[in-house]
């Protein structure tokens, strides 16, 4: 170039503190330069992923999909067949000690694996569906028990919630159907061209359409682009976004529904529940989306049904050993 230009380039929200880039910052501002934000440009470009970079962050979904299957999932069914009392945040430092051991990180070093954020666990009532709260201190109480984890493998990163459903009223499961059709929808409309707005617009229609009272309880945003960031402000699926998906993204998507009412319940911690199910996806040519998590989410695969003397004939507890 000509080095004449007055524009520079900045990712606005990287803050750095100490004496150097404080006297660097007046500097600039002296010469009259005028700062412009490229973070959302530069992460456009960097959105969509080249080989090696999917490798890693389908190992790095490979590891998430073996810790909730063969440690969390496995741990719940014990506390819960156990009755014991144990606590969210104690639930979720066990889940972060379990990336510890190679068993449950297929086939990953170990010193290579870390967690995008702390996992989040809740129960009993007390639901906030985004990935900056952490898990509290409550019991789980055995209802609707939804985890979210991500987990990074050579600073890549990945994400996936599930719900676990204890004794599930038939409501619920309903409500969970609807939930894993909606997922659906965002993954066929999740292609090459599309553009974040339209494809959150689609699963809004289906919702409008289909179970309107719905509406006002559903996440406020479907998920949001990933690599080594874990979440990429700039692409998220919600209405607003004009932002265009390119063959090769990764996403997390995530939908969700809080404040569900449960009828007929007796204790408070049972009357509200949420539903919420998460996973990372890579954008594909045509569509939908390929699934990178592949982790079973039917009602029977986290349904955990407890056995009652007077209902011999329950199933479900057969599918839940798979």
């Amino acid at each position: 170039g000509s080095r004449g230009g007055r524009r520079l380039g900045v990712f606005a929200k990287d803050k750095f503190p100490g004496e150097f880039l404080r006297s660097w910052n007046d500097a600039l501002a002296k010469e009259g330069f005028e700062k412009v934000d490229v973070s959302a440009a530069v992460a456009q470009a960097m959105a969509a992923k080249e080989e090696v970079e999917l490798q890693l962050m389908r190992k790095a979904a490979a590891i998430t999909s073996e810790v909730f299957t063969k440690f969390f999932k496995e741990r719940v069914m014990e506390i819960v067949d156990a009755d014991e009392k144990v606590r969210h945040s104690k639930l979720a430092e066990a889940v972060e000690k379990a990336i510890e051991e190679k068993k449950f990180l297929a086939g990953a070093d170990p010193s290579a694996v870390e967690m995008c954020y702390p996992p989040i666990i809740q129960s009993g009532g007390n639901y906030n569906l985004k990935f900056s709260v952490v898990s509290d201190k409550s019991h789980m109480h055995f209802g609707a028990i939804t985890c979210s984890m991500g987990i990074r493998y050579k600073s890549y990163c990945s994400n996936l919630v599930r719900t676990l459903m204890v004794d599930p009223s038939q409501e619920m499961q309903e409500h969970y159907g609807f939930l894993l059709g909606l997922q659906e929808v965002l993954l066929r409309e999740l292609r090459h061209g599309a553009r974040l707005c339209d494809v959150y617009a689609a699963v809004m229609d289906v919702v409008k359409k289909q179970r309107p009272e719905l509406l006002g309880k559903i996440t406020k945003n479907l998920g949001f682009a990933m690599g080594i960031e874990f979440r990429e402000g700039s692409l998220v699926i919600n209405s607003k976004n004009q932002q265009r998906l390119k063959k090769g993204m990764v996403f997390s998507v995530n939908v969700g529904l809080s404040e569900l009412p449960n009828r007929g319940a007796a204790r408070p911690e049972d009357r509200t529940y949420a539903l919420f199910l998460g996973d990372t996806v890579l954008v594909d040519e045509d569509g939908p989306a390929v699934l990178l998590t592949a982790v079973k989410k039917k009602v029977k695969n986290v349904g955990i049904f407890l056995k009652n003397e007077d209902e011999d004939e329950e199933e479900p507890d057969k599918d839940e050993a798979e």
